[in-house]
């Protein structure tokens, strides 16, 4: 049974209250099959600013967002750089909500989210699977203040070729967060910025 057809997602909704802690910049990959062309079968997977990797975040020609990270490769991998770009259907901006069946960005068909995830040298021809935007907010000239989201990356579209991934840029610390049941079951936990 593909992973896809496993899925099962619970969302939790809380009121957060304002807080003073600094916005949390991270890339992780929390899990993947060893087929993973992109993610390489890496399983609790994190860099960010503290271990000297650098990040940018801006806005793409789909009106998307991209999330660009290098720094040295951490012990035992071979990774310097990762990117992820995000658009939504249609042209529009991106709001926090669930994109489902996204094709590879910027190949995607217009009423279909683009996701494209690359690591250093790696690059599906073909991807699928989905994303949730969990906080997104942007400066008065579009550019990108912060920037959440978590995925699900099926690499040339086969289920088989999968990584689950947390993306965060400035954003508001423990947004989500993802578990790998037995059998390949995914289970989303989310808390979810509420703004009135």
């Amino acid at each position: 049974m593909s992973a896809r057809k496993v899925v099962t997602t619970l969302a939790l909704t809380l009121a957060l209250v304002s807080t003073s802690v600094a916005g949390l910049t991270s890339f992780t990959v929390v899990d993947s099959s060893n087929s993973s062309w992109v993610a390489r079968g890496y399983s609790d997977y994190t860099v960010n600013e503290a271990l000297g990797w650098t990040f940018s975040a801006s806005r793409n020609f789909d009106n998307g967002v991209d999330i660009n990270l290098s720094g040295p490769a951490l012990p035992g991998t071979s990774v310097t750089n990762w990117s992820t770009r995000f658009a939504a259907p249609f042209g529009d901006a991106l709001a926090p909500g669930l994109y489902e069946d996204f094709q590879r960005f910027p190949f995607q068909d217009n009423d279909r989210p683009g996701l494209s995830f690359s690591s250093t040298g790696r690059l599906d021809n073909q991807a699928a699977g989905d994303f949730e935007i969990l906080e997104v907010t942007y400066g008065t000239g579009g550019e990108v203040l912060s920037f959440a989201a978590d995925f699900i990356h099926y690499g040339e579209t086969n289920p088989n070729n999968w990584a689950i991934v947390e993306v965060r840029y400035n954003a508001v610390p423990e947004p989500g967060m993802l578990t790998l049941l037995s059998g390949g079951a995914l289970l989303l936990l989310r808390r979810r910025t509420v703004t009135g």
